[in-house]
């Protein structure tokens, strides 16, 4: 595993970022994969003067969020301000599983990652201590991921990381998860950890920023589901005082299906225009 902690590039080194280095920045981004392929942090900081990072985890939900957000503040400061995705088609959804659960076996020795991925799945005690039973879990990707970073090369996909963000420019399904709230409704556990992340920052001085990326008008079918999610987040945002950037319905970007991959995920021409609108917005702030 120490191979795959060499990684200087890729979603390893971001891993490595965000669960092991000392890091000062003045902004994190964070959700799931529509926040580290929506909102580029690079292009951001150069419009906004911030310095961010984006910690965003393929496949996360609320509490998988909350859960990366306190591991990364066992090395790292705490940050100034921290923009959290909401994302409605996943918010009915229970985190009884970890998405792409082998990518952090090699991160374990920060406290935080382990007392809480321990704590939903009890096979990473045996991860953490019995290197034999971990083997089969990370399988050949981690093996080529491990030689390249013994080797000091770079993967097929790592050159689109930056910062943690993913210049998503090829249509691949990488990394994607689908699901449709036909509930119409936060559960339980979002609300729960949702709340978790908003005590967290009040406590910490720490300023909160909701965001809701675009998806394509395709969704418009789940729509009269995820609208009534939508409003709720927009109650919580309102009741909590926390600002919240919503570009759900923006047609000058899910009218056009160039800008995605899919339903949910925009290519970097539609991250790039989503990006811009965020920091103008940000900008727009008294601070």
């Amino acid at each position: 595993m120490e191979g795959l902690r060499k990684n200087e590039n890729g979603i390893y080194e971001k891993y490595n970022t965000t669960f092991l280095q000392r890091n000062n920045y003045s902004t994190i981004m964070m959700g799931s994969s529509r926040m580290f392929m929506h909102l580029d942090n690079r292009l951001f900081d150069s419009l906004t003067n911030t310095y961010s990072y984006n910690i965003g985890l393929p496949g996360a939900t609320m509490k998988l969020s909350y859960v990366c957000l306190k591991a990364y503040c066992v090395n790292s400061q705490i940050p100034k301000n921290i923009f959290l995705e909401l994302d409605y088609h996943i918010s009915h959804i229970k985190t009884d599983t970890i998405y792409n659960y082998s990518t952090y076996i090699p991160y374990l020795s920060n406290p935080e990652l382990y007392k809480q991925l321990s704590g939903i799945d009890k096979r990473f005690i045996q991860f953490k201590y019995n290197p034999l039973y971990s083997l089969p879990h990370l399988g050949i990707n981690s093996l080529s991921a491990s030689l390249n970073g013994w080797l000091s090369r770079t993967g097929p996909y790592d050159y689109y990381f930056y910062d943690g963000f993913f210049k998503n420019e090829i249509v691949d399904d990488y990394n994607n998860v689908h699901y449709i709230n036909t509930k119409g409704e936060i559960g339980k556990e979002t609300h729960a950890y949702l709340d978790s992340i908003i005590d967290f920052c009040t406590s910490n001085k720490i300023n909160l920023y909701f965001t809701i990326s675009p998806a394509f008008k395709n969704v418009s079918k789940s729509m009269k589901y995820h609208q009534a999610v939508i409003n709720e987040f927009k109650s919580i945002a309102n009741v909590q005082q926390v600002q919240l950037f919503n570009f759900s319905t923006d047609t000058s970007i899910i009218n056009h299906k160039a800008y995605f991959e899919d339903d949910y995920h925009m290519l970097y021409s539609g991250a790039r225009i989503y990006t811009k609108k965020i920091a103008r917005s940000f900008n727009n702030i008294p601070q």
